[in-house]
């Protein structure tokens, strides 16, 4: 039997869900300023970029996470106000957590084979899930947010993002076009 989701079930998740994140947030701003200071962050990792602090996470992430939020719920209720528990969606955002992570520790750990083949992982991802999508894009987000603020992760979530959305919806349909032309042939 499936579960069902009311539409006022995911409103008080999506309160919830915005209040935890601005209390995990604010709460990791605190420790760091209470631990030897609020860190911050190079574009790029280059000294000669712009200094980017961590506290303008706090201003950047609340409304991100409600805007992200808001683009799931018209998603998943654009057609009723009670669905089917969107098990899909929550997969997304906990792997693209996962991805965030992954890469956050491989920046703080310095295993720049991974983090500089993430391009190419993602050319991957997407050609087989739409990356693209708002759940992805928050859980990457959040993932990285922990180990280079709030601001770094949301510019760089744009770019692969953009980046995505080409594969997924316009080179994914060119390669299955070029494949069922040529399977004839290949049998």
């Amino acid at each position: 039997m499936t579960k069902l989701l009311t539409i006022q079930q995911f409103l008080r998740f999506k309160i919830w869900f915005f209040f935890v994140i601005c209390l995990l947030l604010w709460s990791l701003l605190l420790w760091q300023y209470f631990h030897g200071g609020i860190p911050g962050h190079h574009f790029l990792a280059d000294k000669n970029m712009p200094l980017v602090s961590n506290v303008w996470g706090a201003l950047v992430i609340p409304p991100f996470v409600w805007f992200l939020m808001n683009r799931i719920q018209k998603r998943l209720f654009e057609r009723s106000d009670t669905i089917d528990f969107p098990k899909i969606s929550l997969y997304a955002w906990f792997g693209a957590l996962l991805f965030g992570i992954t890469l956050g520790l491989s920046i703080y750990y310095g295993f720049k084979t991974f983090s500089g083949n993430v391009p190419l992982l993602l050319l991957v991802f997407a050609l087989f899930f739409p990356t693209y999508k708002s759940e992805y894009f928050l859980g990457f987000v959040l993932g990285l947010t922990w180990f280079i603020g709030g601001v770094l992760p949301v510019v760089v979530g744009v770019v692969f993002l953009l980046f995505s959305a080409f594969v997924h919806i316009y080179l994914r349909k060119w390669i299955l076009f070029i494949y069922n032309y040529l399977k004839p042939g290949i049998n």
